[in-house]
């Protein structure tokens, strides 16, 4: 049986099509305005550049003016991300060469998600890319998690038999006196109870002997700082509690939340929490297995794991001793 991707539920084949006549008329009277205005030469211009327009939308939000109006997001099959220019191509192209067939065929096309018996509602057009079109829930303030947004407490989720209880920063604590100053001050952390699970005391994790946590994306970009720490990932992430860690992660595409993932780690544990980002957050194993994060659930992340952020791709390393 197909499961249901975790990140929205499949758009129903009405939606579609009237998400893609939005559109359709768009470039339709954009062009008709360009041709009585000027020249049928200008008017095939204008809706060249209306479909380039299009295009590129999806590609890099996954949403055209129509799916936005109608809540409507599209996003790789496989994972909660935007299509990215290739799938985006595949997908408006078949459409266009439907319409090639007294242009009713893009339509045809379109609605081609009622015969889809996997549970997807996936069209021809996104079963050749890979996408899959799904309707965005709607909450106050809206969708994006540009949009700063309360989440509710997150719960554990451990994908191995034994969990640790992650440690919050504590806000009342001093720093150190040894801190480096080239990086964040360590800092006291606090324990905290999990229903089932026993304390873990403060004590226990007071220091870690000077070690440092290094960050490597796969864009070559590197952050290091002092353990235990609290970090805060995204385009321009906000702190959320004193003490925590800001990284910018460079993203021209703009495919990363503002705030992105926070990551929590003591010294030997570390948690990560998706923090309701836009395209959302993996983890995947060595053997390539892929993880998606539920918004606000906090989930261990065990060795060799490799953290994925829209199209950015991290690692981590515990170190001892000074900045490398």
């Amino acid at each position: 049986m197909t499961q249901t991707p975790p990140f929205g539920a499949p758009a129903t084949v009405g939606v579609r099509v009237g998400a893609f006549s939005v559109d359709a008329a768009l470039v339709v009277i954009a062009a008709g305005v360009a041709s009585l205005l000027g020249s049928p030469v200008l008017g095939a211009a204008v809706a060249a550049e209306a479909l380039l327009g299009l295009w590129i939308l999806q590609a890099r939000r996954g949403a055209t003016p129509g799916a936005l109006l109608f809540g409507l997001r599209a996003s790789r099959v496989e994972a909660p991300v935007v299509p990215g220019a290739g799938r985006a191509f595949v997908r408006g192209a078949l459409v266009v060469l439907g319409g090639l067939v007294l242009v009713a065929g893009a339509w045809v096309v379109v609605a081609s998600a009622a015969f889809d018996r996997s549970g997807r509602r996936r069209s021809w057009a996104d079963r050749a890319a890979g996408t899959v079109l799904l309707a965005v829930p709607r909450t106050k303030g809206g969708t994006d998690a540009d949009t700063p947004r309360a989440l509710a407490e997150p719960t554990v989720h451990a994908r191995s038999a034994i969990a640790r209880e992650p440690l919050r920063v504590d806000a009342s604590a001093a720093a150190l006196p040894d801190a480096p100053a080239w990086g964040e001050p360590l800092v006291a952390l606090e324990s905290r109870t999990v229903a089932g699970e026993r304390p873990v005391a403060p004590s226990a994790v007071a220091s870690v002997g000077g070690a440092q946590l290094l960050v490597v994306f796969d864009t070559g970009q590197r952050a290091q700082f002092a353990l235990p720490a609290a970090v805060l990932f995204g385009r321009a992430p906000v702190a959320e509690q004193p003490g925590d860690v800001v990284v910018a992660v460079d993203d021209p595409d703009r495919l990363i939340s503002k705030t992105h993932l926070r990551l929590e780690h003591d010294g030997d544990t570390a948690w990560v929490i998706d923090a309701g980002s836009t395209n959302g957050s993996e983890l995947i194993d060595d053997d390539g297995t892929v993880h998606v994060l539920r918004p606000g659930s906090r989930t261990l992340l065990e060795d060799g794991t490799r953290v994925r952020l829209g199209e950015r791709i991290f690692t981590l390393s515990r170190l001892i001793g000074g900045p490398v």
